[in-house]
């Protein structure tokens, strides 16, 4: 991410038709909380407000009905999207050939204003290219002219389809008429990073390996759970610190000899040596149970007296040992917050980290348990904190929809002091939107109320 703003100010109007809200967000706040009832618009504005970042989500925009929306920054730019007429947006082929034009207007801090109008030509949902590469892109079989079966069995619209999953199809089959947009706009758009957590968090619509099973088997790849998607995304994360570490390793064991044979401007004692040795030997044992690092690695022998040399030798390897095991610094916080909390939540059951399967359950007597095996609720807040530590970037505003689903009461009130602790971290702000009073807990003070009575 180029350029680092905050989300300060949301004004909507229209909401679904009906509903106005305002919300301030303060750039000094890590966090704000949207408390309201069913079906005044909570999940839908964060789609909207998803939509308008990274790549121009026209799809996804369009088909939110509102009015107007407002998005205020901490360095004073301000972005209004607007369109021509509000209604509730239909379904089927004859929304899907319209093309409904919005209309985009961004001020900078310095002044300069841009404005710009763009459409969806929703005629490209009904070509045999995109129902081709529907399937290919997305695993998805058709079922008419608008509807389709997911891998999980479940019936989806094709414009629900392009705004759950347009990201993963080819840009170009959307046909978006970005040509009409300034370039300053979508930068403007590109340069905000947010990250949406779905309330459907549990399901992943297609194997990331279906395109080689598919190919193998000619039949469509299972659906596959999210507990185990990121299990695999995790052993992939460990392979790559691995790889990391070992390319990090041969650079300094190549400049080894050259480096300790250099003369050294002061000569570190024996308690430092010893000190940073157990250091890093305190690091090792952590790395080691999480399977990145052998513990079975002979202990150094120091000896209680040294001669200068043998400091100075002794230093040059803690130095370049402390940079290798650098390498793998930021996986370790991560998965070690991870199974912190996780510890403080499972029952009967802990989480391990293995290189090789990435996330694994194993009971108190010492059986390991399926990831399938976990309850809904497990699997639903070991998703959801893995999400967090791993898929936010640095600096990204982070749209959590109902944290609390199939979470006990107990668990909802710990989930804003996990969700803290998350942040600090990674370094991000997050919107929380829930219908759950305990979710907010003594944070009252950050509540903003959604009500059912529009604002003038």
């Amino acid at each position: 991410m180029t350029v680092i703003r905050q989300l300060t100010g949301i004004r909507v109007r229209g909401l679904l038709g009906r509903f106005d809200h305002e919300i301030s967000f303060p750039e000094d706040d890590e966090f704000i909380i949207l408390h309201g009832p069913n079906g005044v618009g909570k999940t839908m504005l964060l789609e909207l407000i998803r939509a308008l970042s990274g790549p121009l989500r026209l799809p996804s925009i369009q088909r939110i009905p509102f009015s107007q929306i407002r998005l205020g920054y901490s360095d004073g730019s301000r972005l209004d999207i607007s369109r021509a007429q509000q209604e509730t947006l239909p379904l089927g082929e004859e929304y899907e050939k319209q093309i409904q034009l919005l209309f985009f207007s961004l001020r900078l801090p310095d002044g300069q204003e841009f404005e710009s109008e763009a459409g969806f030509d929703g005629e490209a949902l009904i070509t045999p290219r995109f129902r081709e590469w529907a399937y290919r892109y997305l695993n998805v079989e058709p079922l008419g002219p608008d509807l389709w079966e997911t891998p999980a069995g479940s019936t989806i619209s094709t414009v629900d389809l392009v705004h759950r999953y347009g990201d993963r199809l080819p840009h170009r089959i959307l046909r978006q008429k970005e040509n009409n947009v300034d370039p300053n706009i979508l930068q403007f758009l590109h340069d905000n990073e947010v990250h949406l957590i779905e309330t459907q968090r549990l399901l992943k619509l297609e194997d990331e390996e279906s395109d080689e099973y598919r190919s193998m088997s000619g039949r469509r790849s299972p659906a596959v759970s999210k507990v185990e998607a990121f299990a695999r995304d995790l052993t992939r994360r460990l392979g790559d610190a691995l790889a990391e570490n070992s390319r990090t390793s041969q650079e300094l064991d190549r400049t080894y000899p050259r480096r300790v044979l250099q003369p050294r401007v002061g000569t570190p004692s024996e308690k430092e040596i010893r000190e940073r040795y157990s250091q890093q030997n305190e690091l090792r044992k952590s790395l080691s149970a999480i399977s990145l690092l052998d513990e079975n690695v002979s202990p150094i022998e120091i000896p209680n007296r040294m001669e200068p040399w043998q400091r100075n030798v002794l230093w040059t390897y803690l130095e370049d040992a402390e940079k290798k095991l650098s390498t793998f610094s930021d996986i370790l916080d991560k998965v070690s917050l991870l199974q912190e909390i996780v510890s403080t939540r499972f029952l009967f059951k802990r989480l391990e980290i293995d290189r090789r399967q990435g996330l694994r359950i194993v009971s108190d007597e010492g059986t390991e348990l399926g990831l399938s095996m976990l309850s809904s609720g497990e699997q639903h807040e070991l998703v959801l904190l893995y999400d967090l530590l791993f898929s936010v970037q640095p600096g990204a505003l982070v749209l959590i929809d109902e944290p609390e689903i199939s979470l006990h009461v107990s668990w909802q009130k710990r989930f804003i002091e996990d969700l803290q602790r998350i942040a600090r971290l990674v370094k991000f702000r997050s919107v929380v939107a829930t219908h759950s009073p305990q979710i907010a807990g003594k944070w009252v003070n950050r509540m903003v109320p959604l009500g059912p009575e529009t604002t003038d």
